[in-house]
């Protein structure tokens, strides 16, 4: 057996989850040079749904905040997944199609969020091989292969320490091989008291993984990082929502010096400190049920997160960067005030995809389901990013005409 030290040791690391948790072993395919960057956006209650379900290409989204991106952009109405239910338990599972307490209901299918699959199926091109940030804290969406959390760097400070702010290389060096030290103790520990079991062989395939991700991230120690002064003021911090251009900045800047090619940019709970004309928290403004004042507040929050999604769009076209750059903006939520995960919306720009402006997901005109679910579009998103195998979720098919099928 694993002894305790070692086994707290992986814990804190967030390797070791009880067994039941743990994702089957699936076989690890060839990884890719990836041909776009990937953008992933996210708020984790979604939208006022009045906004996004009425109107199709005409709806309030559209004509306040994306009218200029017509030939660059696909708006997917009513995109949603089948099956995922209801309640804040989607909310975690916005990039993944399937909820966490769902998972063992389908052996077959991995638990993995996009963000993730991109990551571990591609090659490490840049000093950060992923960037997942939260303006704010939230709960967790990117979720790795053995459906484990991964941990996000919270707020805007943070953010900018990650990516841009001068580094100690010797503490950098002392803290992978600490953590490799860890890691090669425990595999041991697995070969010397092995039974063969599923959570062992999970076990192993996750330390495996990890030292392989220290390796990469050591490689990259003698790139010289390149040093940006902040450009915000550190009262910014308490003001997550009307400071929200600095975090898109940064994604954006991150991309242009070439310090990632994915990034994952969560707003969660919190969102209405120091928000002017904003009386209530963010969680009874989502729940709003149907009361005027409270839908007024909740697009308040909208306007900030789109006009923020609107600007940074705009900024990488401007420079070039949104052909070669997939930016998904999707919630778990479609409508939280009814707890409701169907007839989401989401909307996908750039990337080099033959764009539709607008697509209606769930109904065609003669009103017979179409459903192209939010699993296909991440396939799509795969498919674009040049992985060969793009089952997702136990999906094989992509949104067809955003490849001109």
């Amino acid at each position: 057996m694993i002894d305790r030290r070692n086994l707290l040791k992986l814990s804190a690391m967030g390797l070791a989850v009880p067994g039941q948790a743990l994702a089957a072993s699936k076989p690890i395919s060839p990884r890719v040079k990836l041909k776009k960057n990937v953008v992933l956006v996210c708020l984790d209650l979604g939208m006022y749904a009045g906004n996004h379900r009425e109107g199709g290409a005409s709806c309030k989204y559209m004509t306040e905040y994306f009218s200029e991106f017509k030939d660059d952009m696909t708006f997917l109405q009513g995109i949603s997944e089948p099956g995922m239910g209801g309640g804040h338990e989607v909310q975690p599972a916005t990039f993944t199609g399937m909820r966490y307490d769902h998972r063992s209901h389908y052996p077959e299918r991995q638990f993995i969020s996009l963000d993730q699959r991109l990551a571990s199926g591609s090659i490490q091109e840049t000093r950060n091989k992923l960037l997942y940030h939260q303006v704010n804290k939230g709960d967790f969406v990117s979720w790795n292969q053995f459906a484990q959390p991964m941990p996000p760097t919270r707020g805007l400070n943070a953010f900018h320490e990650q990516v841009f702010s001068k580094t100690d290389l010797n503490k950098d060096k002392a803290y992978i091989k600490r953590e490799r030290d860890i890691l090669e103790t425990l595999a041991r520990n697995l070969r010397r008291y092995w039974k063969g079991s599923p959570q062992e062989v999970d076990l192993k395939a996750s330390v495996a993984y990890q030292i392989e991700v220290l390796n990469e991230r050591e490689k990259w120690l003698k790139v010289k990082k390149p040093y940006l002064k902040k450009g915000f003021a550190e009262n910014a911090e308490a003001s997550p929502l009307p400071s929200c251009h600095h975090n898109y900045q940064l994604v954006y800047d991150a991309l242009e010096q070439e310090q990632t090619k994915l990034a994952v940019l969560q707003f969660g709970g919190g969102l209405t400190r120091n928000l002017e004309g904003i009386t209530h928290g963010y969680h009874t403004l989502s729940h709003h049920g149907g009361y005027p004042e409270r839908i007024y507040e909740l697009e308040i929050i909208d306007n900030k997160v789109l006009g923020g999604l609107r600007d940074f769009v705009r900024k990488l076209k401007e420079g070039g960067l949104l052909d070669d750059t997939i930016v998904l903006f999707h919630s778990g939520m479609a409508d939280a005030s009814a707890h409701s995960n169907k007839n989401g919306a989401a909307f996908l720009f750039g990337g080099g995809f033959k764009h539709q402006n607008y697509l209606k997901c769930s109904v065609d005109e003669k009103g017979k389901e179409v459903k192209y679910t939010s699993s296909q579009l991440f396939s799509s998103v795969l498919k674009q990013s040049g992985f060969s195998n793009i089952t997702f979720n136990g999906n094989k098919d992509v949104v067809p005409v955003l490849f001109g099928a």
